[in-house]
């Protein structure tokens, strides 16, 4: 039977009248979404989005501070490490205002007596180096910039970009002994937006920590 046609049947003394086309549109509309629902959806995804990006943003801006820090745990780490195994002293420094830190022997005429495992006419002193991105910078707690000091290229040893970091403002040196032992000490590491994160060094342990990231809302 063509679309559009009428049939009427008789079937137990009672008409059953089926229009094939209304019964076809109203499967139409009942399957699909009207333009008003569709339209009421779409505004709650928005709503949803916008009250959600400026959270995730912000977990995401938080999560590269606390990313640049482990990278400066690294190099502190690096550093403990190096002095308990070469037997002599090491010097953590970061550069003050920028985004370089380093991990280099404390006195590189330093005999290498301490150690019981190395052979002073053998050993080589070992440098490491690293640069956080671009959108974080270092600073000491209490924003203290009066200890900082430039170093001859000889103290950066063998490092790739000696003379790049020898004309860096570095700030005073962390010290890490060759008996695991270290220096109190507490630094920041910020981005521009004023997120940071405290980097801190037990004396007694030589153990560092880092804080969780705050927003500074005053200069401390």
């Amino acid at each position: 039977m063509m679309p559009g046609f009428s049939l009427v049947v008789v079937r137990g003394g009672e008409l059953m009248k089926l229009n094939q086309t209304r019964c076809h549109s109203r499967r139409l509309r009942n399957c699909g979404f009207s333009l008003f629902e569709m339209i009421i959806v779409l505004a709650i995804i928005i709503a949803v989005t916008a009250v959600a990006a400026p959270s995730m943003m912000e977990s995401v801006r938080s999560g590269r501070v606390q990313d640049a820090a482990e990278q400066v745990r690294d190099v502190l780490a690096a550093a403990r490490y190096y002095a308990i195994d070469t037997g002599v002293d090491y010097h953590f420094r970061y550069e003050v205002g920028g985004n370089n830190v380093v991990a280099i022997p404390a006195d590189q005429n330093e005999s290498m007596g301490n150690s019981f495992d190395s052979d002073s006419e053998t050993s080589d002193f070992i440098y490491r180096s690293g640069h956080l991105p671009e959108t974080m910078f270092l600073r000491s707690a209490n924003k203290d910039l009066s200890g900082s000091e430039t170093l001859k290229g000889k103290a950066f040893g063998n490092l790739p970009n000696v003379g790049e970091l020898a004309s860096k403002s570095w700030s005073t040196p962390i010290l890490f002994r060759f008996d695991g032992r270290a220096e109190d000490k507490t630094f920041r590491v910020m981005d521009e937006q004023q997120r940071s994160c405290d980097v801190t060094v037990r004396g007694l342990t030589g153990a560092i920590s880092i804080s969780g990231v705050f927003v500074m809302e005053e200069d401390k």
